[in-house]
């Protein structure tokens, strides 16, 4: 096992954007495996991610970490737009980034996402069968089931903001935002545990805006990773809560069903326990252990 890593900024474009992430790079002699990973829902890679990346890179993993386009300090317009095509397009576009890099072995990557990312990578690998390994964490894996846990009491208002912005959007206009999160009111993640859990992974003091354009609220529903993941070829760990209040744990096992090569690890606690205190600790080692096992580094 290395002990130390490196990090260093790298950046890369999609469609003239210029999109910005982190290379970690693990204190080993040979180019290692490269995992590349991103946020889930409106998320911006500093939200817990880091630590995730530094406990692979100092098992001997290459990490690409990067926020998709709109996000972060990568460039893109509308800011904080939630659109699944586009995030897979960034993840296909670090993929290729990474193939070229030549601090790593760009032979052997692997992807690592969750909640939202956590269907982009089913996704990215059901379409790239040059994929190694793929980890993936209380993922989104269908948006439609996922649409029928929102709370009956917010659709109107809800509604009336994501039609809104889709009109503004044709038009050229500014988007029409809502709360990714929020106490009361309508918001995009509305079940119980989202407000404590989603904010717990914001640093502190982070310059941070919660709100993202509404028509998310249309367009998740045609998400629907369940629909690809027969096409994938790589070995599979899904890390999932049977208590996960966003994602239908019903949905998680249809996929899980689907994937030629799946190993399903369940965890106690919500759909935010994996980043934070000892469901972290769990998760962190269970998924680094099979990172490098798939990808060929001895840990």
């Amino acid at each position: 096992m290395t002990s130390a890593f490196e990090k260093r900024p790298v950046s890369f474009t999609v469609k003239g954007d210029l999109v910005r992430g982190d290379l970690y790079l693990p204190a080993t002699r040979e180019k290692a495996p490269v995992v590349i990973m991103a946020h889930g829902f409106g998320g911006e890679r500093r939200f817990r991610l880091p630590a995730f990346a530094e406990h692979f890179a100092a098992h001997g993993l290459a990490v690409v970490l990067f926020d998709y386009r709109g996000f972060g300090d990568s460039a893109g317009e509308p800011r904080a737009l939630v659109d699944a095509s586009r995030h897979l397009e960034d993840y296909a576009a670090a993929v290729a980034f990474a193939r070229r890099c030549p601090d790593v072995d760009g032979t052997r990557v692997g992807l690592w996402g969750t909640s939202y990312s956590g269907g982009h990578v089913l996704v990215t690998a059901a379409r790239d069968q040059n994929i190694r390994v793929v980890v993936s964490q209380v993922p989104h894996v269908d948006g439609l089931a996922s649409a029928m846990g929102y709370p009956p009491l917010l659709l109107p208002k809800a509604t009336w903001l994501a039609a809104q912005d889709l009109l503004s959007a044709a038009r050229g206009g500014e988007p029409v935002r809502m709360p990714i999160v929020a106490e009361e009111g309508v918001r995009a993640l509305a079940t119980p545990d989202c407000y404590d859990g989603y904010t717990s992974m914001i640093p502190a003091g982070a310059d941070w805006v919660n709100a993202v354009p509404a028509r998310i609220l249309f367009t998740i529903m045609a998400y629907r990773p369940v629909t690809e993941v027969q096409k994938i070829n790589c070995p599979v760990l899904l890390v999932a809560s049977p208590t996960d209040t966003l994602i239908p744990f019903s949905a998680t096992k249809r996929a899980v069903a689907k994937i030629r090569d799946c190993r399903l690890e369940l965890i106690e606690g919500g759909h935010f326990d994996p980043y934070l205190g000892d469901c972290f600790d769990k998760v962190v080692r269970m998924e680094c252990d099979f990172l490098c096992s798939k990808l060929g580094v001895t840990t």
